[in-house]
């Protein structure tokens, strides 16, 4: 009898109290903030990348803009891999850091960068930073 009355007393509490399973990592405001600071910056440099005459685009103009930004998105994959439960957004910013990385070297090869390849690039991480805002926003509570 005693039994009974404890485990109605565990199921009431568990129903009650609402045990929820998390499935997700929570929403860190932290990560959203340099999300949006990491995105300011590759919309930044691809703004003065297409500000430069196309014949003036040599890779070592924009060397050390590279370097700079492929910092911090190392930093934001990295503050990503080390919270549980966020595969998603882990997802988002290693591709934003592959393309990164592809299309500097692509850069460093040609030693040039044109406009049209510029502004679809542009596009696209802007496109892949919203997507890697939205995933973070949505994991508010």
């Amino acid at each position: 009898m005693y039994q009974r009355l404890l485990l109605l007393f565990a199921v009431s509490l568990t129903i009650f109290t609402g045990c929820s399973i998390q499935l997700i990592a929570p929403y860190d405001a932290d990560t959203q903030r340099t999300t949006f600071e990491c995105a300011k910056l590759v919309d930044h440099f691809y703004g003065k990348l297409l500000e430069t005459n196309e014949q003036n685009r040599q890779y070592a103009k924009f060397a050390d803009q590279y370097v700079a930004i492929e910092s911090e998105l190392n930093a934001l994959v990295l503050r990503n891999k080390v919270r549980k439960l966020n595969t998603y957004s882990v997802d988002i910013t290693r591709q934003i850091l592959t393309f990164w990385q592809k299309y500097k070297a692509r850069h460093k090869k040609d030693d040039t960068y044109s406009t049209g390849n510029a502004e679809l690039e542009r596009d696209r991480f802007a496109r892949l930073f919203a997507y890697a805002v939205r995933a973070e926003d949505a994991k508010k509570p």
